[in-house]
């Protein structure tokens, strides 16, 4: 493959992951009957998944599903930061999602990294 396809793989990946991440965290407050429910968590974990496992596919290289980890676990540190005006996405109420959050995102860009590819027998 070429290096400059590869890169914009890798590049595109990077890109989505870090859409994708955000996105999932916009759902952090997620209500049912006014309970907490974890979708955030849940959805971090199977699209980090998913998108790692595509990458390393589509790309032939475990580089993009390092960097899904790494994107993960980027935006949940950036988004816990404080602005100007408070905190950024994360508050007092929503720290045990939170952290139910950054546990599906790790864990599901951990998957594609430790899964070897499946090879029928013989």
């Amino acid at each position: 493959m070429r290096t400059s396809v590869r890169l914009g793989g890798i590049a595109l990946t990077v890109l989505i992951a870090v859409i994708l991440n955000l996105f999932t965290l916009l759902l952090l407050p997620f209500r049912v009957g006014g309970h907490l429910v974890p979708l955030s968590a849940v959805l971090a974990f199977v699209v980090n998944a998913a998108l790692g496992s595509t990458a390393i596919r589509l790309l032939r290289s475990r580089l993009p599903g390092q960097l899904v980890l790494a994107t993960a676990i980027g935006v949940s540190v950036v988004v816990l930061g404080r602005g100007p005006g408070g905190d950024l996405l994360v508050t007092q109420d929503l720290q045990t999602m939170y952290l139910l959050f950054v546990l599906g995102a790790a864990l599901g860009a951990s998957v594609p990294l430790f899964v070897r590819a499946w090879q029928p027998p013989g």
